[in-house]
């Protein structure tokens, strides 16, 4: 049993995490912070039908002694100015982006933040689950993916490591409800802002970006990798789809299809549609299952890939709870299942 934290558990993605820590067998819930509700009760019921209450309390007042594990679920810009407050056996989730790039001159170009904890970069791991479980299983700490650079780089980075596109031109055109947006903002406003509109943000300087590209680039045979990308928040609650229109090396439009079929034949999350068949963000809705579907355009070497997930889970409850069992040891598909 494993004695867990929530920093930011009242938020869209920590009230999910909740979720799945309250119905995790081996997971203990020792503390959860929420500094808007501190004080407040929290109820939640599990799958066996016993009931819990605990209470909301600012981070200074958790007590850490016998903690495992701290899943960070605060905004941006936050862990990394207090991460040298938790003791170094205390191993870390960090679902923001304060560790997720490697070198620490990037949190100013791409964040404008300058990184408080540089020497604790090192002991983070980009926790891409698929790609990376060697690497987690043995990492002390996770920086846990974005939500569109986990539709965006599960496709792309078998195509990358395989050498069959031009990974100089790749554009990404994403859409995510507006729970994508955390609750900085009230619901009613977001739901205000999105109400019979499309909004795009975020073009060519999306924060995300720079994550897509470091990790891409690991995996390219030439170099770096760049791409364009383009976000949009649409009418919606939640869910992420994203186009991503690729260029072909010598025009093997049947080798994407194949090889990212075959890199995923036994991943139980990410499933792979036939050709020329579209998923659509209601297939993943309240899910950690992330859908592919490949489409050939009217040009024998373009191609299109649509990625979807649940921005709250695939997105970032729910791979962290994978990387979660990752660590541990335990079936990956443990608590959130």
């Amino acid at each position: 049993m494993k004695n867990i934290v929530i920093y930011g558990a009242s938020g869209y993605v920590g009230q999910e995490l909740l979720k799945l820590c309250a119905n995790h067998p081996e997971i203990n819930i020792s503390g959860l912070s929420a500094n808007s509700s501190v004080g407040q009760d929290i109820d939640f019921e599990l799958k066996n039908k016993r009931k819990t209450k605990i209470k909301f309390e600012k981070i200074e007042n958790i007590d850490l002694s016998n903690v495992d594990f701290v899943f960070n679920c605060l905004p941006n810009d936050q862990m990394h100015k207090m991460i040298n407050s938790i003791a170094t056996n205390i191993r870390i989730i960090d679902l923001s982006i304060d560790f997720r790039l490697n070198n620490p001159s990037d949190y100013k170009s791409w964040y404008e933040f300058n990184h408080a904890s540089n020497s604790k970069i090192v002991e983070f791991h980009y926790g891409l689950t698929e790609f990376n479980r060697d690497k987690i299983r043995l990492s002390k700490h996770i920086a846990n993916p974005g939500c569109y650079a986990t539709s965006v780089l599960t496709p792309l980075l078998a195509l990358v490591e395989a050498n069959l596109i031009d990974f100089k031109n790749i554009i990404v055109d994403a859409k995510s409800g507006y729970s994508g947006a955390g609750k900085t903002k009230t619901k009613q406003s977001l739901i205000d802002e999105v109400n019979e509109n499309i909004k795009s943000y975020g073009i060519g300087d999306h924060k995300h970006i720079a994550e897509i590209n470091q990790e891409l680039s690991k995996f390219s045979l030439g170099g770096n990798c760049e791409i364009f990308f383009s976000a949009n928040l649409i009418p919606v609650e939640r869910g992420i789809l994203s186009n991503i229109y690729l260029k072909c090396n010598d025009n093997k439009t049947d080798d994407i299809y194949k090889t990212i079929k075959n890199r995923f034949s036994e991943e139980e999350f990410i499933k792979v549609l036939n050709m020329n068949q579209i998923p659509e963000t209601k297939d993943v809705i309240n899910t950690n299952n992330l859908l592919i579907g490949i489409k050939k355009g009217y040009k024998s070497n373009m191609i299109c890939i649509v990625s979807v997930i649940d921005n709250l889970l695939k997105g970032a409850a729910g791979q962290a709870m994978q990387n979660f069992n990752v660590m541990n040891g335990f079936t990956e598909n443990l608590g959130i299942k």
